[in-house]
């Protein structure tokens, strides 16, 4: 069983969590309750959580969420859902996420925090391609898979083309859930740039991307479009030094936010 810590004053909140009788039927022991900063961290000396859910007042949940940052940047956060159908709904995410981060791969290369980077990544090749993903999902999912990206910051997407005639064992090829040719580009350029966060991207059907987006809680510093291209261009020639794949950016979009991704973006 999966376990759970509650952090929450709120009574609608409360109730609702108390409202739900199948836990175990849903994978989760009754989640341990606490109601401000200092009695989530009694909590988290004393038990084992896989996920905790914060429903404070603004100053008090951001108190949490940096302390989160610095100590547990694994721990899962889920929605505090206000109904119990919203907290069965919310669960049902966490569930499908700690199952996955906690698979048997029987590969030792393999861990938490690599599952939790792919969780990511699938999350993101998702929203910058399918157009799919409501703008409230984003900002939850974001929390759930620990990302540091700022939904509500400016972020850059780059378009990339391969050459037609690769033949690199790279090209086009999936190991173990993980695109071969993404995790050499991050490998070669990815991570923090100049407050923004790059990530390269490469979708089932073979579409190259590169997303940059805003760190939370950082200043992004100078021309990013212009310190992005010189990251991945220098990438892009370790690339073809080292792997013979031939890439170039074909187009770069400076979007307002995350949220111009989704369906219901009203600007």
């Amino acid at each position: 069983m999966y376990k759970l810590l509650l952090v929450s004053d709120r009574e609608d909140v409360l109730e609702a969590f108390d409202q739900v009788h199948n836990w175990g039927f849903n994978g989760f022991n009754r989640p341990h309750i606490r109601h401000d900063l200092e009695g989530a961290k009694e909590s988290l000396q004393k038990h084992h959580a896989d996920g905790i859910s914060v429903a404070l007042d603004p100053e008090a949940e951001k108190e949490i969420w940096d302390f989160l940052q610095r100590e547990y940047p694994m721990l899962p956060i889920f929605e505090a859902g206000q109904t119990p159908t919203e907290v069965q709904e919310y669960l049902g995410e966490l569930r499908v996420l700690l199952n996955r981060l906690h698979a048997d791969f029987s590969s030792d290369t393999f861990d938490e925090k690599r599952m939790m980077l792919m969780a990511r990544r699938t999350f993101f090749r998702r929203l910058v391609r399918t157009n799919a993903i409501p703008r409230r999902e984003v900002r939850r999912k974001l929390r759930l898979l620990r990302s540091r990206m700022d939904p509500d910051k400016p972020c850059i997407l780059m378009d990339v083309e391969q050459s037609a005639l690769e033949e690199d064992r790279l090209v086009g090829r999936w190991q173990d859930s993980d695109h071969l040719l993404e995790r050499e580009l991050y490998q070669s350029f990815g991570g923090d740039v100049k407050g923004f966060h790059v990530l390269p991207l490469v979708t089932e059907d073979g579409k190259v991307f590169v997303l940059a987006g805003a760190l939370r809680d950082q200043e992004q510093e100078g021309d990013m479009t212009a310190a992005l291209e010189s990251a991945v261009e220098e990438g892009f020639r370790h690339a073809e030094e080292y792997r013979g794949i031939h890439l170039r950016v074909t187009g770069i979009q400076i979007l307002p936010s995350l949220y111009a991704f989704c369906p219901d973006y009203a600007g």
